[in-house]
């Protein structure tokens, strides 16, 4: 017998958003609480900024892309409710490990277990959505669930923040058990003990029926390849370009805070107040702006709309971040956030819902992963520590932070920006392909 796609209820629909939502809040608070972290956890351990920047990327990147792809395996054939639960938990309970750290090689450890846990989210989430929206809705859906991007960021600086500075008030942190602690070790527990109640959660949501056979053969990962290699200009534009756009994003996650610290004096409280802030409202209001333009235009007849909020969204972060890193002003600083996270966060939605559209539903979870795959390394591996290498090796000051991200803005938007533009033809055909590749598995 063959599965078919049953109209679902729309409000248990968006019920399911907000579950996966509340996950993806999870994931980006344990995985962007670092970046607020630098500074004590540098001067605790006498580490480098490089050094640093394997912590927050590499440690965490490469097992994070590792892991994505077996799971993005059982993740099409296998319950994505399960597999994301149990990733959950995982993530959360090593979050809580970085806490008892305290050496550099056991807080890598742990960051490593927070890759493995979170490589769970992504895939099966991005595919439980595309079975319980149409494509017309897809795009605000996942917009939604990337909102859990810019909410747990800003979750994560802010709370950082105002911890860091309680903590510094107090001469002697004790926690039963573990004993005296430092100030950025009681981050990271409070910060891991939440997740556990959403993996419980998680298991009120149902598996939909998918759009495919279940009782099919399960397509193997050389037929995924030779799809992506046949239409791979869309592809590069997905992948390579939307990645290139997250290692800007990404690197100035990581040291925009030791920017605002080394030069222009700020405590962490008030970074986690204006960056926390900035990121949850106006983060949020971009990743839904996008999506919602993004299905504007496609209604209107374009077929590269999703590309077209990317191209603009790049253009609009890179003009916000020239001015953000050469001002000498707090009041611009302030006021050059606002437009920074609307357009940093623009495209993110409309790229995964683009993703669904363009990848028949049998290798879907697959080519997520493999798309998380190249946006990880080029954004969370490279954007952290080019940036770290540019003010270690290059600018050999720690105070030039800020022209070492602005390197990275410019050049990263640049390749950005090109790379989407080339894929825009291309994309129409590809999305078409798959729909034909879906009726025939029917």
């Amino acid at each position: 017998m063959s599965a078919v796609r049953t109209p679902q209820n729309d409000r248990y629909a968006w019920y399911v958003v907000a579950v996966l939502m509340l996950a993806n809040v999870s994931s980006y608070v344990d995985r962007q609480i670092l970046a607020l972290l630098v500074e004590p956890i540098k001067n605790d351990l006498q580490l480098s900024d490089t050094q640093m920047s394997y912590l927050y990327g590499l440690t965490f990147a490469l097992f994070f892309t590792i892991m994505g792809l077996p799971i993005a395996r059982m993740a099409d054939h296998r319950s994505r409710r399960n597999i994301i639960a149990w990733g959950v938990a995982i993530w959360s309970v090593m979050t809580a490990a970085c806490g008892v750290a305290r050496t550099f090689g056991q807080l890598a450890l742990a960051r490593v277990g927070v890759g493995v846990g979170e490589a769970a989210l992504g895939p099966p989430a991005l595919s439980l959505l595309a079975d319980y929206f149409s494509k017309g809705k897809l795009g605000r859906a996942v917009s939604v669930y990337g909102i859990g991007i810019y909410l747990g960021s800003g979750l994560a600086y802010f709370i950082g923040g105002q911890v860091i500075e309680y903590a510094a008030s107090i001469p002697q942190l004790t926690v039963p058990v573990l004993g005296s602690i430092r100030s950025w070790q009681l981050v990271f527990l409070l910060v891991g003990a939440p997740g556990l109640l959403i993996a419980a959660l998680m298991l009120t949501i149902r598996e939909p029926i998918r759009r495919v056979r279940t009782d099919a053969p399960l397509v193997s990962d050389r037929a995924i390849l030779s799809w992506i290699s046949v239409h791979k200009r869309t592809f590069t534009a997905l992948m390579v370009g939307f990645g290139f756009y997250s290692m800007v994003n990404f690197g100035t996650a990581a040291w925009l805070p030791s920017f605002l610290t080394r030069v222009h004096g700020w405590a962490p409280g008030k970074i986690g107040l204006y960056m926390g802030g900035a990121t949850m409202t106006f983060g949020v209001l971009g990743i839904y702006a996008g999506g919602w333009l993004a299905d504007r235009w496609m209604a209107k007849g374009r077929a590269d709309a999703k590309l077209l909020v990317g191209i603009v969204g790049s253009m609009g972060a890179m003009l916000s971040a020239i001015p953000l890193y050469l001002t000498s002003s707090d009041r611009m600083v302030i006021a050059l956030l606002v437009p920074l996270n609307i357009f940093s966060a623009f495209p993110f939605g409309a790229a995964q819902a683009a993703l669904q559209e363009v990848s028949p539903s049998a290798m879907r979870a697959r080519i997520t992963a493999l798309y998380l795959f190249a946006n990880t390394l080029i954004g969370f591996s490279l954007g952290p520590f080019v940036v770290a290498f540019l003010t270690d090796y290059v600018f050999r000051n720690e105070r030039f932070v800020g022209y070492s991200i602005l390197v990275v803005a410019v050049l990263g938007h640049m390749t950005a920006s090109t790379l989407l533009a080339r894929g825009r033809r291309s994309y129409g055909n590809t999305a078409r392909a798959a729909d034909q590749a879906d009726s025939v598995s029917l």
